[in-house]
Protein backbone atom coordinates (compact mmCIF):
# COMPACT_ATOMS: atom_id res chain seq x y z
CA UNK A 1 0.00 0.00 0.00
CA UNK A 2 0.98 3.40 -0.82
CA UNK A 3 1.12 6.34 1.28
CA UNK A 4 -0.86 9.44 -0.31
CA UNK A 5 0.80 12.02 -1.69
CA UNK A 6 1.29 14.73 0.78
CA UNK A 7 -0.65 17.79 -0.03
CA UNK A 8 1.03 21.51 0.26
CA UNK A 9 -0.67 23.35 1.89
CA UNK A 10 -2.43 26.61 0.27
CA UNK A 11 -0.65 29.85 0.57
CA UNK A 12 -1.18 31.90 3.78
CA UNK A 13 -3.73 34.97 2.29
CA UNK A 14 -1.78 37.96 2.82
CA UNK A 15 -2.49 41.04 4.58
CA UNK A 16 -3.95 44.23 2.44
CA UNK A 17 -0.39 45.97 3.69
CA UNK A 18 1.73 43.01 2.48
CA UNK A 19 0.07 42.85 -0.73
CA UNK A 20 0.59 47.40 -1.00
CA UNK A 21 4.02 46.86 0.15
CA UNK A 22 5.00 44.09 -2.38
CA UNK A 23 3.24 46.26 -5.27
CA UNK A 24 5.38 49.18 -4.13
CA UNK A 25 8.41 47.10 -4.31
CA UNK A 26 7.86 45.92 -7.33
CA UNK A 27 8.17 49.24 -9.03
CA UNK A 28 11.52 49.25 -8.00
CA UNK A 29 12.35 47.45 -11.11
CA UNK A 30 9.84 49.66 -13.57
CA UNK A 31 11.53 52.77 -15.89
CA UNK A 32 9.26 54.74 -13.29
CA UNK A 33 10.74 53.60 -10.21
CA UNK A 34 12.54 57.34 -9.36
CA UNK A 35 9.14 58.86 -9.86
CA UNK A 36 6.91 55.90 -7.69
CA UNK A 37 9.74 57.00 -5.07
CA UNK A 38 9.43 60.63 -5.27
CA UNK A 39 6.08 59.83 -4.92
CA UNK A 40 5.95 57.27 -2.36
CA UNK A 41 8.24 59.91 -0.19
CA UNK A 42 6.27 63.01 -0.63
CA UNK A 43 3.36 61.06 0.36
CA UNK A 44 4.79 59.07 3.32
CA UNK A 45 5.43 62.32 5.17
CA UNK A 46 1.30 62.61 5.11
CA UNK A 47 -0.91 59.50 5.11
CA UNK A 48 0.88 56.85 3.07
CA UNK A 49 1.02 53.50 4.85
CA UNK A 50 4.38 52.53 2.96
CA UNK A 51 7.52 53.74 3.95
CA UNK A 52 9.75 54.98 0.67
CA UNK A 53 12.42 52.37 1.63
CA UNK A 54 10.22 49.71 -0.06
CA UNK A 55 11.78 51.32 -3.43
CA UNK A 56 14.97 52.76 -2.10
CA UNK A 57 16.46 49.94 -0.82
CA UNK A 58 15.63 47.54 -4.21
CA UNK A 59 16.52 50.18 -6.48
CA UNK A 60 20.12 50.88 -4.46
CA UNK A 61 20.69 47.00 -5.11
CA UNK A 62 19.96 47.16 -8.42
CA UNK A 63 22.01 50.11 -9.16
CA UNK A 64 24.62 50.92 -6.53
CA UNK A 65 26.49 53.82 -8.03
CA UNK A 66 23.25 55.90 -7.98
CA UNK A 67 22.92 55.65 -3.89
CA UNK A 68 23.82 59.21 -3.63
CA UNK A 69 21.13 60.71 -5.85
CA UNK A 70 18.39 58.32 -4.72
CA UNK A 71 19.10 58.49 -0.70
CA UNK A 72 18.87 62.42 -1.92
CA UNK A 73 16.12 63.20 -3.61
CA UNK A 74 13.98 60.56 -1.40
CA UNK A 75 15.06 62.86 1.25
CA UNK A 76 14.22 65.95 -0.01
CA UNK A 77 10.92 64.49 -1.47
CA UNK A 78 10.05 63.08 1.86
CA UNK A 79 10.94 66.69 3.47
CA UNK A 80 8.46 68.12 1.09
CA UNK A 81 5.85 65.78 2.46
CA UNK A 82 6.08 66.10 5.80
CA UNK A 83 5.41 69.46 5.22
CA UNK A 84 2.06 67.84 4.34
CA UNK A 85 1.40 66.33 6.92
CA UNK A 86 2.83 69.69 9.52
CA UNK A 87 0.13 71.37 7.98
CA UNK A 88 -2.51 68.45 8.00
CA UNK A 89 -1.50 68.12 12.14
CA UNK A 90 -1.64 72.01 12.25
CA UNK A 91 -5.05 71.74 10.91
CA UNK A 92 -6.79 69.31 12.83
CA UNK A 93 -5.09 71.03 15.82
CA UNK A 94 -6.65 74.42 15.01
CA UNK A 95 -10.24 72.47 14.86
CA UNK A 96 -9.47 70.77 17.82
CA UNK A 97 -8.53 73.56 20.10
CA UNK A 98 -11.70 75.79 18.83
CA UNK A 99 -14.02 72.63 19.04
CA UNK A 100 -12.87 71.67 22.08
CA UNK A 101 -12.26 74.65 23.45
CA UNK A 102 -8.81 74.03 24.68
CA UNK A 103 -6.55 76.78 25.38
CA UNK A 104 -3.15 76.78 24.63
CA UNK A 105 -2.11 79.56 26.84
CA UNK A 106 -3.21 78.15 30.09
CA UNK A 107 0.01 78.57 32.54
CA UNK A 108 1.37 75.56 34.00
CA UNK A 109 3.38 75.78 37.15
CA UNK A 110 3.80 72.82 38.78
CA UNK A 111 6.72 70.70 39.61
CA UNK A 112 9.46 73.22 38.83
CA UNK A 113 7.58 74.03 35.44
CA UNK A 114 6.52 77.37 34.43
CA UNK A 115 5.05 77.14 31.01
CA UNK A 116 1.89 77.66 28.88
CA UNK A 117 0.81 74.34 27.68
CA UNK A 118 1.65 75.56 23.73
CA UNK A 119 5.48 76.43 24.75
CA UNK A 120 5.63 72.96 26.78
CA UNK A 121 4.61 70.86 23.65
CA UNK A 122 6.20 73.11 21.30
CA UNK A 123 9.78 72.86 22.83
CA UNK A 124 10.08 69.68 23.74
CA UNK A 125 8.70 67.66 20.63
CA UNK A 126 11.20 68.85 18.37
CA UNK A 127 13.85 66.60 19.91
CA UNK A 128 11.04 63.35 20.00
CA UNK A 129 10.36 64.74 15.87
CA UNK A 130 13.99 64.71 15.64
CA UNK A 131 14.60 60.90 16.89
CA UNK A 132 11.53 59.58 15.50
CA UNK A 133 12.84 60.81 11.69
CA UNK A 134 15.54 58.66 11.97
CA UNK A 135 14.23 55.68 14.00
CA UNK A 136 12.04 53.53 11.73
CA UNK A 137 8.70 55.13 12.91
CA UNK A 138 6.20 56.24 10.36
CA UNK A 139 7.44 59.89 9.19
CA UNK A 140 3.72 60.68 8.62
CA UNK A 141 3.11 60.21 12.58
CA UNK A 142 6.15 62.43 13.28
CA UNK A 143 5.05 65.61 10.91
CA UNK A 144 0.94 65.45 12.04
CA UNK A 145 1.95 65.57 15.42
CA UNK A 146 4.38 68.18 15.35
CA UNK A 147 1.53 70.31 13.67
CA UNK A 148 -0.70 68.96 16.33
CA UNK A 149 1.32 69.86 18.71
CA UNK A 150 2.42 73.26 17.89
CA UNK A 151 5.86 72.74 17.10
CA UNK A 152 7.67 75.75 15.49
CA UNK A 153 7.71 75.07 12.09
CA UNK A 154 11.33 76.10 12.09
CA UNK A 155 12.58 73.33 14.56
CA UNK A 156 10.33 70.78 12.75
CA UNK A 157 11.76 71.73 9.23
CA UNK A 158 15.35 71.48 11.12
CA UNK A 159 14.11 67.80 12.58
CA UNK A 160 13.28 66.94 9.15
CA UNK A 161 15.92 67.48 7.40
CA UNK A 162 18.59 66.18 9.81
CA UNK A 163 15.98 62.82 10.36
CA UNK A 164 15.65 62.27 7.35
CA UNK A 165 19.02 62.80 6.11
CA UNK A 166 20.10 60.61 8.30
CA UNK A 167 17.96 57.86 7.58
CA UNK A 168 17.76 58.05 3.54
CA UNK A 169 21.88 58.36 3.52
CA UNK A 170 22.35 55.70 5.81
CA UNK A 171 19.85 52.87 4.13
CA UNK A 172 21.62 54.04 0.95
CA UNK A 173 24.73 53.95 2.01
CA UNK A 174 24.49 50.52 3.88
CA UNK A 175 22.72 48.61 0.89
CA UNK A 176 25.36 50.23 -1.80
CA UNK A 177 28.84 49.31 0.52
CA UNK A 178 27.02 45.84 2.06
CA UNK A 179 25.12 44.85 -0.57
CA UNK A 180 22.41 42.24 -0.65
CA UNK A 181 23.69 40.85 3.09
CA UNK A 182 22.81 44.13 4.05
CA UNK A 183 19.08 44.11 3.24
CA UNK A 184 18.85 40.89 5.94
CA UNK A 185 20.33 43.53 8.94
CA UNK A 186 17.67 46.52 7.72
CA UNK A 187 13.86 45.70 8.80
CA UNK A 188 12.60 47.82 5.40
Amino acid sequence: MTDPMPVAAPPAKLSWYRRLYLRVEALSSTKHAVAAMLLVSVVDGSVFPIPPFALLVPMVLAQPKKWFRYALLGTVASIFGGFIGYYLGDLLRQGAVSFLHIDLNMRIQRFGIDATLGELLGQNFWALALLCSVLPTPFKVVAIGSGMVGVPLDRFFLAAVLGRSVRFFAVSGVMRFFGPTARKWLRV
